[in-house]
């Protein structure tokens, strides 16, 4: 904060200290602040912005006194791919709501939509796996614990990963699809190929529920 930069204490007591000793030579009080408010200043411009250190900086903000965001999860990429990709599914499959494929549009929507919420979910578990993973690796005997859940942790990563991938290329395909006048039965295949996507990101809800408290018990934990 700014405030930090004129109150640190030693550019306090520079200031002080030049006050005092202007007064203790004689000078009038006034003339004494005057002198130990001009000392405090120049402190706080020579040390607090031209040859400001890291630890003049507070928590959280740049050089620059602005705030810094936090940075982003490394799987975050994934939700944002996977409700970009969602939109442009739901744009492409507008003109279809009114048709004789409108009922098979309308589940194909809902289903791409649902495997992008799905997807962002896994990313909030996956990052509380790992935070599970790194505590345990810090604790004495976690070892063990710690190696089941990495195992378990890189299947939600690649189930999470895959779906992404998966959704993107479905949607592509759908483009391509629209392109010429929409064949009936290969609409319904894509619509089945979005079932087998949601599928795996079913299971990886799964894994991740079971490692984080629902369902499995990691090796050398007790049971209940």
């Amino acid at each position: 904060m700014q405030s930090q930069k004129f109150t640190h204490p030693w550019r306090l007591l520079s200031g002080a200290i030049a006050g005092g000793l202007a007064w203790a030579i004689g000078l009038p009080v006034y003339a004494a602040v005057v002198i130990g408010v001009i000392v405090w200043l120049t402190a706080v411009v020579v040390f607090g912005y031209l040859f400001s250190q890291p630890g003049d900086i507070a928590a959280g903000q740049s050089p620059h006194g602005l705030a810094q965001a936090a940075p982003a999860h490394p799987d975050a990429a994934c939700a944002t791919r996977a409700h970009e990709a969602a939109v442009a599914f739901e744009e492409l499959a507008a003109p279809l709501f009114t048709g004789p494929l409108s009922e098979t549009a309308h589940r194909m929507v809902w289903r791409v939509n649902e495997i992008a919420d799905s997807i962002e979910h896994l990313v909030e578990r996956s990052a509380e796996i790992a935070h599970r993973v790194s505590s345990l690796v810090a604790h004495p005997g976690g070892y063990e614990q710690s190696q089941y859940l990495q195992g378990r942790h890189g299947e939600v990563r690649h189930r999470m990963y895959a779906a992404t991938d998966d959704l993107e290329a479905a949607t592509g395909r759908f483009r391509a699809l629209l392109s010429t006048r929409p064949d009936p039965g290969a609409v319904e295949h894509l619509a089945g190929e979005l079932e087998s996507i949601g599928y795996g990101v079913d299971i990886g809800e799964q894994i991740a529920d079971g490692v984080l408290g629902t369902g499995e018990t990691p090796p050398g934990q007790p049971t209940h």
